[in-house]
């Protein structure tokens, strides 16, 4: 018996991509994937009948193993009580089982099989999901088909930003085939991906998303996105605790986003903040050369609005108290929502009425920067660990001119501080 969920059975279609030969998708379970229903089987089975024979088949179950253990996953039994299925840990095959390494950890998991079936004169056969060990079904999709790779890995792009589930080292396609999250790009960032998106030609509509996979803290999330439109971001594995020196503090994880057709749209990041060390209050949202406030601090998250990326390639993390936290807060105001203006060259601009400009930017170690319209100019450069790498004084009208080195491969702040406000800046050294 099925209670709050939809089945559908439909032919094979001439479109970029077939369609289910059986398709099964929880709308209102008992458990949840990354804000999806999912259905909790613990000692029976899901049971579908009248699903199509063909000779060979793909099968893709989503799931998340809630008991320890090998649990079965799914059986197919034919006409003539011939069996074929899985388990969390093998392949069974009539009396034969193979076994295999399948995560039973209580990672959720896109499961896919492409086989044959056994010779049948039945036009139908039985599929049961489940029993005999407790798991976590969102989604079953059933193809009277082998897929191709190419087709494949276009259904399951879709069903791991649906269900927060990194992929393995691949990236990801939307239903025409087009790259919404490029593995060869992540770098190091291959780390719990999760993504906001809307693709017609897999019914996906993901407007708010937070990876299932082990210590993941970051929640996305927008009112709404155009047909086509993607925001993946995957972190750098490094550790949820800031590194502190001197009055800057920066959250060793960062974040990078990859973009599809997002100019102008603004985004709500929430940060789970009971798994990160010395979270506490005055954090600060880096992205790029932008700061922004939070909207709401307190409990056990932070969450930023109305956050928008400069590039389709944005980086992101936290960054606490100290000078981030002077620099985004209007003078005379406590507690600020709002991010400031940004200026053209890509720093904030706190009520201020000056201009500045660091050049080359990427560069290879070598840096000028100049400010414009201020009397008293103050610069400090910081490493991303806080660490203040330079500092710099001027005084009079007219411009200002600064130069320095740094070394390579590092990612610095350059903070201007002025009579009428502050601007800070990101400088990428190569």
């Amino acid at each position: 018996m099925l209670i709050g969920c939809s089945a559908a059975i439909g032919q094979t279609g001439s479109g970029k991509l077939p369609t289910p030969a059986f398709h099964w998708r929880c709308s209102a379970g008992n458990a949840t994937l990354n804000h999806n229903p999912a259905m909790q089987v613990s000692s029976g089975a899901i049971v579908f009948d009248s699903i199509p024979y063909a000779k060979d088949y793909t099968m893709i179950v989503v799931y998340k193993p809630v008991s320890g253990g090998e649990t079965a996953l799914w059986q197919m039994t034919f006409g003539d009580s011939i069996m074929r299925g899985l388990t969390t840990e093998r392949i069974l095959s009539d009396s034969i089982s193979i076994r295999y390494a399948e995560q039973t950890d209580g990672t959720p998991t896109i499961n896919t099989l492409r086989q044959s079936s056994p010779d049948s004169t039945m036009p139908y056969v039985r599929l049961a999901v489940g029993g005999g060990g407790e798991l976590d079904v969102a989604e079953v999709v059933y193809y009277a088909e082998r897929l191709g790779n190419a087709t494949l890995r276009k259904v399951q792009s879709q069903l791991a930003v649906r269900y927060g589930i990194t992929l393995g080292p691949v990236s990801y396609l939307d239903g025409a085939g087009h790259h919404i999250w490029e593995y060869a790009d992540s770098g190091l960032y291959h780390h719990r991906v999760t993504g906001v998106g809307i693709d017609t030609l897999t019914e996906l509509r993901q407007l708010r998303s937070r990876s299932e996979m082990g210590e993941a803290v970051l929640t996305i999330a927008t009112d709404s996105l155009g047909y086509g439109a993607f925001l993946m971001a995957g972190d750098n594995d490094a550790p949820l605790a800031f590194e502190q020196d001197g009055s800057i503090e920066i959250l060793g994880r960062n974040w990078r986003i990859q973009s599809t057709n997002t100019e102008g749209r603004q985004f709500a990041l929430t940060f789970d903040t009971r798994n990160i060390a010395m979270a506490g209050d005055s954090l600060v949202l880096l992205v790029d050369n932008y700061i922004y406030l939070p909207d709401d601090i307190g409990g056990d998250s932070v969450v930023f609005s109305g956050v928008e990326f400069p590039s389709d390639s944005s980086l992101f993390t936290l960054g606490r108290g100290g000078d981030f936290w002077q620099l985004a807060q209007p003078k005379g105001t406590k507690g600020a929502k709002g991010s400031g203006e940004k200026s053209e060259e890509g720093g904030m601009d706190i009520q201020s009425h000056f201009t500045t400009r660091i050049y080359p930017n990427p560069t290879s170690g070598h840096y000028a920067l100049e400010v414009e319209g201020a009397e008293q100019v103050q610069v400090t450069i910081y490493n991303v660990q806080g660490t203040v790498m330079a500092t710099y004084t001027s005084e009079g009208g007219g411009g200002h001119h600064f130069e320095g080195d740094l070394p390579s491969g590092n990612v610095y702040y350059a903070t201007v501080n002025t009579e009428s406000g502050s601007q800070t800046m990101k400088l990428v050294v190569k």
